[in-house]
Parts: C-alpha cells; structure tokens; sequence
C-alpha cells in the first residue's frame, strides 16, 4: 500500500463513529485512571504528614514534661517569678525551693490590666506533680507571713499543663465540644489530651483535631434516632426499601 492510499484508509477509519467512540472511551479509562491513581497517592501523602506532624507534636509536648503554666498572678516590675511560684506552692501546702525550679518566666504579650502567664519549669518531675496535685488546694489557700502571693489573689490562681499551640487548640476545640453537649469532659494530663463522651464512660487519648472530629461525629451518628419499625396488620415487621415494603 501506498502513501496515498494508507492515508486515504487512515482518514476513512478516523471518520468511523465507532472508532471514535472507541478511541474516546479508552482515553477516558487512561485518564480516569491516571487520575484515581494521582488521587490516592495524594491521599496516602497527607495521612503521612498528618502522622508526622502528630509525633512532632508529641515530641514536643513531651520536651515539657517538666513544665506547668500558673495564671492569674499580678506582674510587677522587677519580680522575683520563682519566688511567686515558691509562695504559690506553699499556699497550697507544697513545698518548694529554689533549687527544685530549673527556670521561670513570664510569657506572652503584655497587656493592659491583664498579668501574663507564669512558665515555670521544674528540675524534677515529682516536684512537678506535688506541685501540680495540689493545684485544687489554691481554692482554700494556707497563709503564711512574708508571701509575695496573697490568699486573695491565690483562690484564683491556676495551674495547668504547659501545652504545645497545636495541643492549646485542640483542648479549646473539645471544650467547645462539651460546652455544646456533644463532650462530657475533656482535659489535659501531663501533655496528654483526653476526653469522655458521657459520665462514667471510657477515657479516649487524643492527638490530632482529626482524632477528635472523628470521635464526636461518631458519637453524634449513635445517638441518632432509629426509624420507627412498621408492621403489618398481621402484626409483622415491615422493611421499607425505597417505595417498595415486604413483610417479614
């Protein structure tokens, strides 16, 4: 076959509807799967920096294991912030001493009228947590001669977890949840998130705001109302498919 006539036959055949309908479907399938195939791999790309960047987290929030925010005690200038917590702790019937704190600082920004969290990181994690089971005792404080902290201003001190920004976010986040009912209690312990959907119901650890979504969405899937079962008048149960009913 000549030139002439192979592009006489091409030309013909390109002409074809069939051909063309067949050419078309087998780009479509091509693309489609090119597509799929792109789709899953983006997909199984942000689940691996989802989890990467919840074990950064974790690796952060354990790095302040060490550490506890107290808020709500007034700044002055040149202050003594060890000593704040020392008489905060001691108020709540802790003792702790110069050398159990490795630092302590004031963070945030400064703002009119309104004293700025205290960051104290201690040297050991037992007087960490004396310090910080006794947080409750700060509502009845023991006066002591000589405190830089008076008991007025220690019934509303608090002390809590030194949390990460992500952690900070997703505790703010389930607290709304409970504020809406959706959450029974959610609160951190020892940089770790956990929540409880009802009283006297499991804990669950959270890490991620995804985990969290999740947990709430399925809880609110469980408490929807089930559809009224029909029956017959012979007393059998009717299951609706679509328009259609048969009886069981």
């Amino acid at each position: 076959m000549d030139d002439a006539a192979l592009k006489e036959a091409i030309t013909r055949i390109l002409k074809d509807d069939v051909f063309v309908d067949i050419i078309r479907d087998q780009v479509r399938a091509a693309v489609d799967s090119a597509v799929a195939a792109r789709d899953e791999e983006i997909e199984a790309l942000k689940e691996e920096l989802a989890e990467t960047r919840a074990q950064l987290n974790g690796l952060e929030q354990y790095s302040r294991r060490l550490c506890l925010d107290v808020s709500g005690i007034p700044e002055t200038p040149n202050e003594d912030t060890d000593r704040l917590v020392m008489d905060t702790a001691r108020l709540a019937g802790v003792d702790v001493s110069k050398t159990d704190i490795d630092r302590s600082h004031r963070v945030g920004a400064v703002k009119p009228g309104r004293p700025r969290t205290l960051l104290v990181r201690f040297v050991s994690y037992a007087k960490r947590e004396a310090f910080y089971g006794a947080r409750r005792q700060l509502r009845q404080p023991r006066s002591f001669e000589g405190s830089t902290v008076t008991t007025a201003v220690a019934s509303k001190v608090f002390v809590t977890d030194n949390l990460t920004r992500e952690n900070q976010h997703i505790l703010y986040r389930a607290r709304q949840f409970r504020k809406e009912g959706k959450l029974f209690a959610a609160w951190s312990d020892v940089g770790k998130l956990k929540v409880r959907l009802r009283e006297n119901g499991p804990t669950t650890v959270i890490r991620t705001m995804t985990d969290l979504q999740k947990l709430v969405n399925s809880a609110a899937e469980r408490r929807k109302p089930q559809a009224p079962m029909e029956t017959d008048g012979d007393g059998f149960r009717r299951v609706t498919r679509g328009n259609k009913s048969s009886a069981k």
